[in-house]
């Protein structure tokens, strides 16, 4: 998990010196002597007995004495009552605590500290997103939501905050709440000018896919390939897409079209998946070439079923086949006619008008699936493949 710039430096920023007398004491409401203790730019009221405890605690906060700590702890634990007391004492157990890597200890004094009216607002945040981790961690899903729930309302502008959030929604099964998050953290980001991870990218596909958001999937899936357009990210972005469509008939081997031409067909049930969809399309010498690519990939083995079926039904398909006779899947709308046209005239060696044609898809407002095959082809054109 990451914490935001804000929330790391205030919690990095935790100063802890030595308890310090002020040059005078004051009286309470019930006329009870106190001293004014400073830590951290805080200046705190408590008794001599705490002050005692507190300053003996103080001194042994950053050193390695473990039984010496303990025991001091143990003291100011017992001592210290009042309010700004208690505070000062979680100060220093959140010291101990990170020193120690105790998130027991550490999640204790973060609850005083964040209860507590006496912490400065600068460091509210950081206590927030700490405490929130240590939860996280815990799976204690609940109390991170409301502690980084809490923290985006503090720094709504804050990417890394609205992200954390996200993880707890996916934990809770939130899969729309867990995509509005990470969609948000990603804008925000990109408004600060900043450079978006390519994991937050390939999470967000990820949310969709086990939500099954198709819409929000499908802008995921175009927004990994458009940011970081890595054949890895090309053929999780296919697959997905092809998954959330719920692609069949055409739009599936046009899907197929693109996913190989693209190099992202690596399974062996993709290969026979695209020949068996062709043969069935009336284009089996295309069904052909795509085995035969499984074959040359090692992907395939001929002499193996069911590679062995696909096989033998494409040749007996061409031996029958005669000019003109051949029926085709064709397109369903205007915007899968362009896709068509665009990938004819590609494999033609006319770039420019394919991506003319592509473009028109992309752009029709009624070309539903096949737009986004427009885009799709538009963004790997776009970057140089």
């Amino acid at each position: 998990m990451r914490l935001g710039a804000r929330a790391r430096i205030a919690a990095a920023a935790m100063l802890f010196g030595s308890a310090s007398f002020a040059a005078s004491s004051v009286a309470n409401a019930q006329d009870k002597v106190s001293t004014v203790m400073e830590i951290g730019g805080s200046k705190l009221a408590v008794s001599p007995q705490e002050m005692r405890v507190l300053s003996a605690l103080g001194n042994l906060a950053r050193g390695a004495q473990s039984a010496r700590q303990d025991r001091a702890l143990a003291d100011a634990r017992r001592v210290a009552n009042g309010r700004d007391a208690r505070f000062a004492l979680a100060l220093y157990e959140l010291e101990i605590g990170n020193r120690r890597g105790d998130d027991v200890m550490r999640a204790g004094a973060l609850d005083v500290l964040i209860a507590s009216p006496l912490t400065r607002p600068e460091r509210l945040a950081g206590h927030l997103a700490v405490r929130g981790q240590i939860a996280y961690r815990a799976g204690d899903f609940d109390i991170a939501g409301k502690l980084w729930g809490r923290l985006a309302e503090l720094t709504p502008a804050d990417p890394d905050a609205l992200a954390n959030l996200a993880q707890v929604r996916l934990a809770q099964k939130d899969a729309p709440g867990a995509m509005d998050l990470l969609t948000r953290a990603i804008a925000a980001r990109a408004a600060l000018g900043q450079p978006v991870s390519e994991g937050w990218y390939r999470q967000r596909l990820s949310i969709a896919q086990q939500g099954e958001l198709v819409v929000p999937g499908i802008e995921a899936a175009r927004a990994l390939v458009g940011a970081y357009p890595t054949p890895e990210n090309w053929r999780i972005a296919l697959v997905v897409y092809r998954q959330l469509a719920a692609a069949e008939g055409a739009l599936e081997i046009d899907l197929f079209r693109l996913t190989r031409h693209v190099g992202a067909l690596t399974q062996a049930a993709e290969y026979q998946r695209m020949a068996q969809l062709l043969n069935q399309a009336g284009e089996p010498r295309e069904a052909e070439v795509v085995l035969g690519e499984g074959v040359k990939r090692g992907l395939l083995d001929v002499a193996i079923s069911p590679t062995r079926e696909i096989m033998a039904e494409v040749e007996r398909a061409i031996a029958k086949a005669r000019p003109g006779a051949a029926v085709r899947a064709e397109p369903p709308n205007a915007a899968g006619v362009q896709v068509r046209l665009g990938m004819t005239r590609l494999n033609a060696g006319q770039r420019a008008a394919a991506e003319a044609a592509f473009r028109a898809a992309a752009d029709d407002p009624a070309g539903g699936f096949y737009a986004d095959l427009g885009f799709f082809w538009l963004a790997w054109l776009g970057r140089g493949f």
